[in-house]
C-alpha cells in the first residue's frame, strides 16, 4: 500500500468517524432540541397559566370574603360585577389552558375537572350572594368555610389546579433528567469513541510518517553526499513500491541523466575550446583578408572617382554636341522652307512662260493673217494697176512687217521654250534639292535624338557612378566595420575558449559513472573524425576566397 492509499485510509476513517459521530450528534441535538421546545413552548407555559389560574381563585374567594363582610349595600353591586369578571377569567384561562397546554390525558382530566368545579362555583354563587345581601354573616362564612358550598369548590378548583401545576412541574423534571442522562452517555460515548479514533488513526499516520520520514532521510543523506562530495555515482533505494519508491527511481534516474549531461558538456566545452581556437585563427585570416579588402576599396573609390569625372566631361560635350545638332537642324529646316519658297517661284515662272509662249503663238496667228491679207492686198493693188501701186507698197510692207514678226515671236517662242526646259530642270533639279534637304533634317534630326539620348545616358552613366562611388565607399566603411567586428569576434573566441577551459575544469570536479565516461570516450573519437574532413577542403577555401574577392 502506498502513502497515497495509506493518506486515503486513514482520511476516510477519519471522515466516516466524523460523519457518524456528527449524524448521531445531530439525531441527539435534534432530541435536545424537541424536549427544550416541549418545556418552552408547553410546560413553561403551563406553570405560568396554572399560577394565574390559582392566583385568580385565591383572588375569587378573596372577593367572596369582601362581599359577605360588605355593610353597605350600595357598593355590593360593584362586588358581584368583580366576582363574575373573576369567574370568567377563570373559564377563559381554563379554556385557553385546554387549547394549548395540555401536558397529557392526566392534564386533560383535570383540566376537566376544574371546569365541573367552576360550573358548581357558579351554582352556587347565587344563594351565597342572597345570603350575603340579607346579611347573613353566618350562613355566608359556612358555604365560605365549608366544603358542600361555593367555597369547597373553589377550594378543590385550587386544589386540582395544583395537581396540573406539580404534574407539569414533574414532566419537566423528568425532560431534565432524560437530557442529563442522555448528555452524560453522549459525552462519555463520544469521548471514548473520539479517543479511540484518534489513537487508531494517530496510530496509523504515525506509522506513515515514520516509514516516509525514514525514506526521505535516506534520500536526503544521499542528496547530501552527492552535493558534498559532487560524486554522481550515488543511488538511492528505489525497493519500494510507493511514492518514495517513485521519488527514489526518479533521482537515480536525475542522477544518470545528470551525470550523461556533464559528460556531454565536457565534451561540448572541449570541442568549443577547439572550434573557439579555430574561429580565432580563421578571425584572424579574416582580419588580414579584410584589411586587403579596404585597401583595394580605397584604389576602386578612387578609380571611380576619375571616372566619374570622365564620365562628367563626356555628357558635356554630349551636351554641346546635342545643341550644335539642334542649331543644325534649326538651319536645314529653314533651308529646306527657302527652297519650297523657291520651287514656288520657279513654278510661278513656269505658269508665265505658259501664258507667253499662247500669247506668242497668238501674235503668230495674227501675223500669218496679216501676211495672208497682205498677200491679198497685194493681189488686189495688182489687179488695180496704177492706182493700187501705193496700197500695194503698204501692203508689201505689211507684209514684211508680219513676217518679221512671225520670224521675231518664232525666235521668242523658240527662247521661252528653251528657258521652260531649262526651268522644268531648275524645277526637277530643286525638287531634289528638296528630298535631300529633307532627308539631312531627317538625319540631323535622328542625330540629335541619338545625341540626346547619349547625354542622357551619360547624365545616368554619372549619376550611377556617383551612386557607386558611394555604395563603394559605405563598402569601405563597412568594411572598416567588420574588420573591427573581426578583431570583436577573435577576442570573444579568446573568451570563449577561456571559458570553455573554464567550464571543463569545473565539470572535472564531478565524479562520474564509468559506464558514461566510457561511452563519451568512444563517443568523442567519431566526432573529431568527422570534424577533420571539414579542415582540408580546399574547393571549400578557394570559394570563401572567391567569395572574398567578390565581396
Amino acid at each position: 500500500m502506498n502513502i497515497t492509499q495509506r493518506l486515503l485510509l486513514t482520511f476516510s476513517l477519519l471522515s466516516a468517524a466524523l460523519i457518524t459521530m456528527g449524524i448521531v450528534a445531530i439525531m441527539l441535538i435534534s432530541g435536545f432540541q424537541n424536549r427544550f421546545e416541549y418545556v418552552q413552548v408547553n410546560t413553561i407555559p403551563s406553570i405560568k397559566d396554572l399560577n394565574n389560574l390559582i392566583d385568580q381563585s385565591n383572588k375569587l374567594s378573596l372577593t367572596l370574603y369582601k362581599h359577605q363582610s360588605q355593610t353597605d349595600n350600595s357598593k355590593m353591586p360593584e362586588v358581584e360585577t368583580r366576582i363574575q369578571q373573576q369567574i370568567t377569567g377563570l373559564k377563559t384561562l381554563t379554556d385557553y389552558y385546554l387549547q394549548h397546554d395540555i401536558s397529557d390525558a392526566e392534564d386533560e382530566r383535570l383540566t376537566h375537572v376544574a371546569f365541573d368545579n367552576i360550573r358548581k362555583v357558579e351554582e352556587a354563587l347565587p344563594a351565597f350572594l342572597t345570603s350575603s345581601r340579607a346579611h347573613q354573616d353566618e350562613v355566608t362564612l359556612a358555604m365560605i368555610e365549608g366544603d358542600d358550598s361555593i367555597g369547597g369548590a373553589i377550594r378543590q378548583l385550587i386544589s386540582d389546579y395544583r395537581k396540573q401545576l406539580t404534574l407539569n412541574i414533574n414532566i419537566g423534571e423528568e425532560l431534565r433528567a432524560t437530557n442529563h442522562s442522555i448528555f452524560s452517555t453522549t459525552l462519555w460515548g463520544m469521548g471514548g469513541s473520539v479517543t479511540i479514533i484518534i489513537l487508531l488513526l494517530g496510530s496509523l499516520a504515525l506509522a506513515t510518517i515514520r516509514r516516509v520520514r525514514k525514506s526521505l532521510l535516506d534520500i536526503g543523506g544521499i542528496m547530501a553526499v552527492a552535493s558534498e562530495r559532487l560524486d554522481l555515482t550515488v543511488s538511492a533505494d528505489d525497493s519500494r513500491h510507493d511514492e518514495v519508491g517513485n521519488m527514489a527511481r526518479a533521482f537515480n534516474n536525475l542522477m544518470q541523466r545528470v551525470s550523461g549531461a556533464l559528460l556531454s558538456v565536457s565534451a561540448a566545452s572541449q570541442s568549443v575550446s577547439s572550434a573557439s581556437a579555430q574561429i580565432a585563427a580563421g578571425n584572424e585570416d579574416l582580419s588580414s583578408r579584410t584589411e586587403q579588402q579596404a585597401a583595394s576599396l580605397e584604389q576602386t573609390a578612387a578609380s571611380m572617382t576619375e571616372l566619374s569625372e570622365t564620365v562628367r566631361q563626356t555628357a558635356d560635350n554630349t551636351r554641346q554636341a546635342s545643341q550644335l545638332a539642334g542649331n543644325m537642324n534649326a538651319l536645314s529646316e529653314k533651308s529646306a522652307s527657302s527652297l519650297e519658297t523657291m520651287l514656288g517661284t520657279m513654278g510661278d515662272i513656269r505658269s508665265s512662260s505658259r501664258k507667253v509662249t499662247e500669247i506668242i503663238t497668238l501674235i503668230e496667228g495674227i501675223a500669218f493673217q496679216t501676211n495672208i491679207l497682205a498677200l491679198n492686198a497685194a493681189v488686189e493693188a495688182a489687179r488695180a494697176g496704177e492706182h493700187g501701186k501705193g496700197f500695194a507698197v503698204v501692203a508689201g510692207e505689211v507684209r514684211n512687217l508680219s513676217q518679221r514678226s512671225t520670224t521675231a515671236a518664232r525666235e521668242i517662242k523658240e527662247l521661252i521654250d528653251l528657258s521652260y526646259s531649262l526651268i522644268e530642270a531648275g524645277a526637277h533639279q530643286a525638287g531634289d534639292v528638296g528630298e535631300n534637304m529633307n532627308s539631312m533634317g531627317n538625319a540631323i534630326r535622328q542625330v540629335t535624338d541619338l545625341v540626346n539620348e547619349i547625354a542622357a545616358a551619360a547624365t545616368e552613366q554619372s549619376q550611377g557612378i556617383s551612386q557607386v562611388h558611394q555604395a563603394v565607399n559605405q563598402m569601405d566603411d563597412v568594411t572598416q566595420q567588420n574588420a573591427a567586428l573581426v578583431e570583436e569576434a577573435s577576442s570573444a573566441s579568446r573568451s570563449l575558449q577561456d571559458q570553455a577551459d573554464g567550464l571543463a575544469r569545473l565539470v572535472g570536479e564531478f565524479h562520474l559513472s564509468n559506464a558514461t565516461a566510457q561511452h563519451q570516450s568512444l563517443a568523442k573519437p567519431a566526432q573529431a573524425l568527422a570534424a577533420l574532413p571539414r579542415k582540408e577542403k580546399p574547393g571549400a577555401l578557394s570559394a570563401n576566397e572567391a567569395d572574398w574577392q567578390s565581396f
